[in-house]
């Protein structure tokens, strides 16, 4: 009796040991399937934070060139005015001279 008392002891023994080592493993699997997918997020984390950044930069350069160009087009048509207006002056100042010149010699 007592053989087979000590017979199951072992057996229990081995049995307990078996699942300890299951239990560690299952850890392990555990352990490595987080840290694959922490690794993961990271690296999607990291390219979603590049992408961000190129489109920020594009827009602020597409923002830029547009600024550029509204610039551009309000000192043209300031260019533009500013020539009429000397060329208004221009035909005044002789109509001017002209009335000037008729007022002082009749």
């Amino acid at each position: 009796m007592e053989a087979q008392g000590e017979r199951l002891l072992q057996e229990l023994l081995a049995q307990e040991q078996k699942l300890v080592t299951k239990v560690e493993e299952a850890r392990a699997k555990a352990k490595a399937t987080v840290d694959k997918a922490n690794e993961e997020a990271a690296a999607t984390l990291e390219a979603a934070r590049a992408r961000a950044e190129a489109l920020a930069q594009s827009e602020a350069e597409a923002g830029r060139k547009e600024e550029e160009a509204v610039k551009q087009s309000i000192l043209t048509s300031a260019r533009e005015a500013a020539g009429a207006l000397a060329a208004k002056v221009a035909a005044n100042r002789e109509a001017a001279a002209a009335m000037v010149l008729e007022k002082i010699l009749p």
